[in-house]
């Protein structure tokens, strides 16, 4: 008779890595943002400086926009995040955006404590994206809380932006 067949030990769990590729998209993100929020409490001399004030204004958010995306896809793809997440997202981030651009013109036209809104926004997706890729950070925040309320600050914020803008 044979004897039985031994079955293999299972694999050792993969070693996480370290997320270097969110970090160094976090660098550029936080370079951004810090410029970001340096050309929106400094005022413009003439009409001129307007409109290259607000050109310029115009790449960084855009550009800052696009690096959080990334950030959030190698968060997702590197990490895990609630299905029902990356649909909300598809939605949220670029209503957020938009919502960081009438932020900063609230504060072009002296509603200075707009700023808040214009950090808040960005800081909110960028920590999402770091949640979903850290295990550790999931270990301590459960999916469901942390999603609902990172996810939910979003919308409040860039809904009360849209609805301050109209007055």
């Amino acid at each position: 008779m044979s004897a039985p067949p031994q079955s293999l030990p299972p694999p050792a769990a993969k070693p996480a890595s370290w997320p270097i590729g969110l970090l160094l998209l976090s660098l550029v993100a936080a370079a951004l943002w810090v410029m970001m929020l340096a050309n929106t409490t400094f005022e413009a001399g003439g009409a001129e400086d307007s409109l290259s004030q607000a050109l310029e204004m115009l790449f960084i958010a855009g550009g800052l926009w696009i690096v959080l995306v990334i950030m959030l896809i190698v968060g997702g793809a590197m990490g895990s995040m609630p299905r029902w997440v990356a649909w909300l997202a598809i939605v949220l981030v670029p209503m957020a955006a938009i919502a960081d651009t009438v932020a900063i013109d609230m504060c072009s036209r002296h509603m200075a404590w707009a700023v808040v809104l214009v950090a808040v926004l960005p800081a909110l997706v960028a920590f999402y994206a770091f949640w979903a890729r850290l295990p550790r950070l999931q270990a301590a925040l459960p999916a469901e809380r942390t999603s609902v309320a990172v996810w939910g600050a979003i919308f409040f914020l860039s809904v009360l932006t849209f609805v301050v803008a109209a007055y």
